[in-house]
């Protein structure tokens, strides 16, 4: 014979647990365990996710989340801080290989000033770039740079 033990407390756990879960989905790395610890009591790790915003903004977040009843150490909340901050900012803008002057692309994607001017020299004798391929083919340019802000290019 079985008997069913009745818990009241099992339904906030099982939400708590799922929680848990759906953060675990959630980039490694320093202060992943206090968000998740801090955070997941609450919200879902999908609510996190969908905010891209500044640290500015999150730091505001943090503060309507403590004036709302979260607890946590100072070191958890600057911890979370710097997660989220890192993993969940605003997205970068993208930068039009073909269009922006040398100097945008230099800082946009973190290229040598000689390399940006490569890019420009190239694109103005060869035509424009249809794919990220095509940069392999500029001279003095370090792909493996381009390939890292693959993300950040537009054609």
């Amino acid at each position: 014979m079985i008997r069913y033990l009745k818990c009241p407390r099992l339904p906030a756990l099982l939400s708590v647990a799922l929680a848990c879960s759906a953060f675990a989905q959630l980039p490694e790395g320093p202060g992943k365990a206090a968000t998740m610890q801090l955070c997941g009591n609450c919200h879902e790790a999908t609510i996190v996710q969908q905010h891209r915003q500044s640290r500015d903004e999150w730091v505001a977040t943090i503060q309507k989340m403590m004036a709302a009843g979260a607890e946590g150490t100072e070191d958890q909340f600057m911890a979370v801080l710097q997660y989220l901050t890192k993993n969940f900012a605003p997205a970068a803008a993208k930068i039009s290989i073909n269009q922006a002057p040398a100097a945008e692309l230099e800082t946009g994607l973190g290229i040598t000033a000689k390399e940006a001017a490569a890019i420009v020299t190239y694109r103005a004798d060869k035509g424009a770039f249809k794919a990220l391929d095509d940069l392999k083919k500029v001279p003095d340019l370090d792909f493996k740079k381009i390939e890292a802000q693959k993300d950040r290019i537009a054609f």
